[in-house]
């Protein structure tokens, strides 16, 4: 056994030959072309070992393949060979990740790092961000493609004797209409992350003239019955402060990367 594993480190073609019986089909040798010098460091974290274990096996075949499909319809003249700044650990996160969703995303980016056309779209950095991402992040994202920006509202309540007021709802958006998230509750914290990751910037302060997205957000809040409960009763009046997130010249060279 441990010479076995020695010879599969030193034989780093064997990774492709462990996936696929038959080398010589153009496809495989498409996926050889592109990632040859990614497998050959790939052997740093011992990905041929890893794929003694069949169910490791089975999962990263699957991914693989799902690399393969996309990289068949890049044109074969505009294809080219992986940076290993960037292939390397894409290979090392998609030979253990199982959901389809950041799956995705990760060979979304080293078919367009396998792309003339769209090498220069994949940063390094996209990798890490794509591991600090949550499936409902990923969904997200996805919604983020062809958007300028999201909006939302923030709803106040002004003290009766006019000192001061309380928050009543923060940053409320309408992406639990427009995205099927698992966690729809976690939406505030998926967006401070986008923040973090320099996807987004809040334009605190800041509002779109358009009025319909925030009238929208009202009717979701239900503002006039909000009203009715709590003026005069509660607070003197309620506020409604309009603002938007926008998406970063950064944000969208990942979002261009990342997404199909």
């Amino acid at each position: 056994m441990a010479n076995e594993i020695v010879d599969l480190v030193k034989a780093t073609p064997n990774i492709l030959g462990q996936v696929y019986g038959d080398l010589a089909q153009p496809s495989v040798k498409a996926v050889g072309n592109a990632l040859g010098t990614v497998f050959e460091f790939s052997t740093s974290f011992l990905l041929p070992v890893k794929l003694l274990n069949e169910k490791f096996k089975l999962n990263f075949e699957k991914r693989l393949n799902e690399y393969k499909e996309k990289l068949e319809q890049i044109p074969e003249e505009k294809q080219c060979e992986v940076h290993p700044q960037i292939g390397t650990p894409i290979i090392e996160k998609l030979s253990y990740t199982t959901n389809e969703e950041i799956a995705d995303l990760f060979t979304t980016l080293l078919a367009n790092a396998s792309n003339v056309d769209m090498v220069n779209t994949a940063h390094p950095s996209f990798v890490n961000m794509i591991e600090r991402m949550s499936p409902d992040e990923a969904r997200l994202l996805k919604y983020l493609k062809g958007q300028e920006d999201i909006q939302y509202c923030v709803f106040q309540g002004n003290a009766l004797d006019g000192n001061g007021f309380f928050t009543l709802s923060d940053h409320v958006t309408i992406l639990d209409e427009e995205v099927k998230f698992t966690f729809p509750q976690n939406i505030n914290a998926y967006l401070a992350n986008f923040v973090s990751l320099g996807i987004l910037i809040d334009m605190n302060g800041q509002f779109r003239m358009d009025k319909s997205i925030y009238n929208r957000i009202r009717a979701k809040y239900n503002l006039k019955q909000l009203e009715a409960q709590l003026v005069p009763k509660s607070f003197s009046s309620i506020t409604v402060k309009e603002s938007y997130y926008l998406i970063t010249d950064f944000g969208r060279l990942f979002i261009k990367a990342c997404i199909r």
